[in-house]
């Protein structure tokens, strides 16, 4: 079994795209084209300028506590594979995890934030010992790919 993740990383990018458009030219309109002696709701445009630039800078920190990753997952050949890099901004650092099948030894799930924030981390046995693989956040999976990944990573416990 393969899972890409490829149009959700593309859609990701998009939807960040839209939202800066979108930011700029509220911005722009709330700054070029409105009066400064017009009020709404008592406010004027730099009041809401800067609450327009507060909502998009939650938006960005509420991205990044999410961690979202790119993921390709296979367990086609002998081994088991995990690619993973952040979509971050500032974080292009790639990552790939195999693990020969029959060493597999499970893996952990950590959630927080009611379930939105997921991790993984695989184990894998080496000698008598099981090692530990660094927490992978998977939260960018959906709930398909979600359960099609535990479904298969079960199978080779």
């Amino acid at each position: 079994m393969v899972i890409d993740i490829k149009r959700t990383v593309i859609k990701t990018q998009l939807r960040r795209l839209i939202v800066v458009v979108c930011f700029i030219l509220v911005l722009l309109i709330v700054l070029i084209g409105v009066n400064e002696k017009y009020t709404v709701l008592g406010m004027n445009k730099y009041q809401w300028a800067m609450i327009i630039g507060l909502l998009y800078f939650l938006s960005i920190v509420f991205e990044s506590i999410l961690d979202l990753n790119y993921i390709y997952y296979s367990d086609r050949d002998e081994h088991i594979i995990f690619r993973y890099f952040s979509m971050s901004i500032l974080n292009k650092k790639k990552n790939s995890i195999e693990i020969p099948k029959n060493v597999f030894a499970g893996y952990q799930l950590i959630s927080s934030m009611k379930g939105i924030k997921k991790k993984i981390i695989l184990l894998q046995k080496i000698k008598d010992k099981i090692a530990k693989y660094p927490p992978v956040s998977i939260s960018s999976l959906n709930k398909r790919q979600f359960k099609q990944l535990i479904d298969s990573l079960d199978k080779y416990k």
